[in-house]
């Protein structure tokens, strides 16, 4: 089947260092998709980073298995699973890519499997499925890697751990609880990003960045010691997002003077429309189907 991938961005540079891989990006699950894919409230991506591949995150309901399917993206061959967060939008079927994939090792932040409800505005439970924590729990220990601080899972290819939280304007983007009655808020403290240096500077990829996006950015431009920002891809979580922290997070993408900022799944098309106005062609919105190339 021929791929169908309505919208594409290639980034082109001049190859000053030949360490550095080429990088495709492939959003699998996403509130919105392009005719002929399955759409649903989650978010996952498939990374192609020189000779690794890398599922980020596994979508809600099992549009990650049928578009991977029709996009012809072999799961199985996923040499790393990196969990952004343990909300059931992202480790939905997680048990099922497990089912199919027997040498992925899983990078995952803090508690990723406790109970925990959103509500929105009644309480939803909103934890890891038990199937997606029983397979998880299932796996040798030597695949299981629980990070506390940022790492490096190739040269280039990197997971932040927990988010130094700094950004005063900055929240975890709704109200979130480990409990139904409202007696302990959930910080998200597993909340985690991923980022890949490029000649043009740092690609980041986000989940639903519940740590907020100045504070991504700062941690991992502090971790690698790059200050130049290529793009941005993934869910923002703006979507509850008051008009001070709108107009400060666009200051700071601003500042960054990127080539490509793709809000996906929980940005909020409010929230997105506010952006392009803000930040103009830069801003490209994102769905399944969606290929970014930066070579």
């Amino acid at each position: 089947m021929q791929q169908a991938v309505s919208n594409r961005v290639s980034i082109r540079m001049e190859k000053k260092d030949m360490t550095k891989n080429s990088l495709k990006i492939t959003i699998l699950v996403d509130n919105n998709a392009i005719e002929g894919l399955e759409k649903e409230h989650g978010f996952a991506a498939w990374i192609e980073a020189g000779d690794k591949r890398i599922l980020f995150d596994t979508g809600h309901e099992g549009a990650l298995q049928e578009n991977a399917k029709r996009l012809e993206i072999d799961l199985s061959q996923a040499d790393f699973l990196v969990i952004s967060h343990g909300h059931k939008d992202h480790t939905g079927t997680l048990d099922q890519f497990l089912a199919i994939n027997d040498r992925a090792h899983v990078y995952f932040s803090g508690n990723i499997d406790v109970e925990r409800y959103w509500y929105t505005p009644d309480p939803n439970e909103y934890g890891m499925p038990q199937a997606s924590r029983q397979a998880l729990r299932a796996l040798p220990a030597d695949r299981i890697h629980s990070l506390n601080a940022p790492v490096y899972l190739a040269p280039g290819i990197g997971v932040t751990g927990p988010v130094t939280r700094n950004a005063s304007f900055e929240n975890t983007g709704g109200t979130f609880y480990f409990d139904p009655a409202r007696n302990e808020v959930d910080p998200i403290g597993d909340d985690q990003s991923m980022w890949f240096e490029s000649n043009e500077g740092l690609v980041v990829l986000v989940g639903c960045c519940h740590s907020g996006l100045s504070n991504t950015m700062e941690h991992i431009r502090n971790f690698s010691g790059i200050s130049e920002v290529c793009g941005v891809i993934g869910g923002m979580h703006l979507l509850q997002a008051n008009e001070e922290r709108l107009t400060k997070t666009f200051d700071a993408m601003k500042s960054w003077d990127a080539k490509f900022l793709v809000p996906c799944h929980c940005t909020g098309g409010d929230a997105t429309l506010k952006m392009e106005k803000a930040l103009g062609d830069t801003v490209i919105p994102g769905h399944a189907g969606f290929t970014l190339e930066v070579l």
